[in-house]
């Protein structure tokens, strides 16, 4: 039965062409102005580690002065001071703990002389980032604690740079030149771009990850510094200007992190910071409070800001802008199946009840949503290319579209087009057939 009203409604859709092509572009701009925002906003919002979002935790503790306490109010910084992340991975506490900093750097390969040598950004971290966040290698892997320990000269490349330096190919044990010394390479990430960055700053939030990643006691040891791309913030200023002063200053240059699986290991590892910062304040240090803080992904893409407001806003416009479309839709429906009623009066004056009347303009209508759908889903994925353009500087995968959001943008415009023309159908199938029969 369904295969016949469906060719009645291929021949509805055929005698008013006009009216069927305004539906069907109505749906479809609407519907691709909508998912295009809420892609975007989606991808630039969703859960970058949902195996370990509730189990990952951004330690913070509060080396704030009085005066500066008072600004900053509750929210404490997302860094520590160097020396107070040397103190806290001594803790076995943690399954994994890592703690972060990043510099800029010369880097090049010694036997390619027609390759220029390259600025990289630098992650410099502990041996467990790479088990923390779950980051696939192609080729090795990191380095193990005693490499940290001895300081070691050894760096893990991205994919990106192993590309440029070594086309691609495995150069685990290859050396290469890195701030004019000879690092060998322990292992070749695969491709790896968590969106959000939730492990970064908020100004870094979406930006690929950086270029490679080196010990932090290789970056201390050889005094691997650049202010402008270490996260450093000073409430106090050092003592003197030196490497050796800053480390043993309050200014906060580490951000770390460490995996707590469970609630018991949670409130015991909450209890070691509370008694460790009432330590450190018995020392004439932490003089505002022995507060810290465990804030998991979520929370702590929430507290830093790193997730933009305006991208809801924009879904909220792009929402409204969809309404007003169907609205267009719900008229030319009006029109569309209105214009048709003489077909209906004689439809029903031959035997066809209202329902059947009702069924047959509503698989029409089903036709017209999943026609607006297919053209949206394009108009939609046309329009993340153009913006993959304009926004050529970040990730890729924040304008891509995937197999969940398609089928959703499928099934919005069907469900829109229906619950839209559900008006118009009724309306139409209440035609009294003896008023249309007169006018024949």
């Amino acid at each position: 039965m369904m295969t016949y009203y469906f060719k009645l409604a291929c021949l509805g859709v055929r005698k008013t062409p006009f009216l069927s092509f305004l539906i069907v572009a109505m749906i479809a701009i609407g519907i691709a102005a909508t998912m295009t925002t809420y892609t975007v906003s989606y991808m630039m919002s969703k859960d970058p580690i949902p195996a370990k979002s509730q189990t990952l935790f951004n330690v913070q503790l509060d080396n704030y002065t009085k005066e500066y306490a008072i600004e900053m109010g509750d929210k404490l910084g997302y860094t520590i001071t160097y020396q107070d992340a040397v103190n806290l991975l001594k803790s076995d506490i943690p399954v994994n703990q890592v703690a972060l900093n990043s510099s800029k750097e010369t880097l090049s390969n010694p036997l390619r002389t027609d390759l220029d040598t390259l600025n990289v950004m630098v992650r410099t971290t502990t041996p467990d980032f790479f088990r923390l966040f779950d980051v696939p290698f192609t080729y090795g892997n990191g380095w193990d604690q005693q490499a940290e320990d001895d300081a070691a000269q050894v760096i893990v490349l991205t994919k990106k740079i192993n590309n440029q330096l070594f086309d691609g190919e495995n150069s685990v044990g290859k050396t290469v030149v890195f701030a004019d010394k000879i690092f060998t390479i322990a292992g070749v990430l695969d491709h790896w771009s968590p969106i959000p960055k939730f492990y970064s700053t908020a100004v870094d939030t979406y930006n690929d990850p950086y270029d490679v990643f080196i010990p932090l006691n290789t970056q201390i040891k050889n005094e691997f510094y650049s202010a402008l791309n270490s996260d450093t913030y000073c409430t106090q200023e050092p003592a003197d200007g030196s490497f050796s002063g800053l480390l043993t200053s309050e200014c906060t240059m580490i951000n770390m992190w460490v995996e707590l699986p469970d609630e018991q290991t949670k409130a015991q590892y909450k209890d070691f910071l509370t008694s460790y910062a009432q330590q450190q304040q018995a020392f004439g240090r932490f003089e505002n409070s022995t507060r810290s803080k465990l804030l998991n992904v979520k929370e702590r893409l929430i507290d830093d800001d790193m997730i933009p407001n305006e991208g809801k806003l924009a879904v909220w416009l792009a929402v409204l802008f969809l309404i007003v479309c169907l609205l267009n839709c719900m008229s030319l429906m009006m029109a569309k199946f209105f214009g048709r009623s003489r077909e209906v009066g004689l439809r029903r004056a031959v035997g066809a009840s209202k329902q059947a009347i009702f069924i047959q303009f509503s698989v029409e209508l089903a036709l017209l949503g999943a026609l607006g759908g297919l053209l949206g889903l394009a108009l939609a994925q046309l329009g993340l290319n153009i913006l993959t353009g304009i926004y050529y500087y970040m990730p890729a995968g924040i304008m891509q579209m995937n197999l969940s959001l398609a089928v959703t943008t499928l099934l919005l415009a069907l469900l829109c087009s229906l619950l839209f023309g559900l008006f118009p159908v009724l309306k139409a199938s209440q035609t009294n057939p003896s008023s249309q029969l007169k006018s024949l």
